[in-house]
């Protein structure tokens, strides 16, 4: 009941702010919104796999935070991690340059993408299994990210030195992601139980991704 109703308002709630962020006159408001809304958000979907894995969960959530707060901290002091970029105003309040709420909404799009792989490699089983779906997590997170970027950047989530979006990026993601699948609590499941994490969880990455995308394509009929 939990995992249906609360589905349910993350799509309206995520299609109500495609409308407002294609609208002029509303887009700053959603702006302003953005850090909370991805909190509450991320929170309601992070709640199913708390109940499910307690404290292999939180010390997986705890260290993949951890690690990818570090990768954006470093990316943003030197350029080594995913290239020159910066962090705009948008997405709230910076601890060494980065949101703080960036690292954690990333913790949920790779749980998300262990889910849906999860659910992909349902008849999969032991070695094989254990080496494919850390690929397959961080490549749907890879996507998640290129429908992602071009939107971000006009959100002023952050910006990229020159204007382009390099390859780099997508490669430290790819390889940070696989890395954080591989040791998720529930890699080694045939699939994420239905109804909590693996519904809820794969399903707000693909409502993520399907806003990001709305938006790329009715900026592009609008001409703008």
């Amino acid at each position: 009941m939990y995992a249906r109703a609360t589905a349910f308002v993350l799509a309206v709630l995520f299609a109500v702010g495609a409308a407002g962020h294609a609208v002029a006159h509303t887009l700053p408001w959603m702006l302003v919104l953005t850090p909370g809304f991805l909190l509450m958000t991320s929170a309601a979907v992070a709640a199913p796999s708390l109940a499910a894995d307690g404290r292999r969960f939180v010390l997986w959530a705890a260290g993949a935070y951890a690690l990818t707060f570090a990768a954006e901290a470093v990316g943003v002091a030197t350029g080594a991690v995913f290239g020159e970029y910066g962090y705009g105003p948008t997405l709230g309040w910076k601890l060494l340059g980065v949101p703080v709420i960036i690292a954690f909404n990333w913790v949920m799009v790779v749980n998300g993408a262990v889910c849906i792989a999860g659910r992909i490699l349902a008849s999969r089983a032991g070695a094989g299994r254990r080496f494919a779906l850390p690929l397959l997590a961080g490549t749907i997170a890879v996507a998640f990210d290129w429908v992602m970027e071009p939107a971000a950047i006009r959100l002023d989530y952050w910006t990229w030195a020159g204007g382009g979006i390099p390859l780099q990026n997508y490669a430290a993601w790819f390889v940070l992601a696989a890395v954080l699948a591989a040791v998720h609590p529930r890699q080694l499941q045939r699939a994420c139980e239905l109804g909590t994490t693996g519904r809820l969880a794969g399903l707000y990455v693909i409502l993520q991704t399907a806003f990001f995308g709305v938006l790329r394509l009715v900026w592009h009929f609008q001409g703008s």
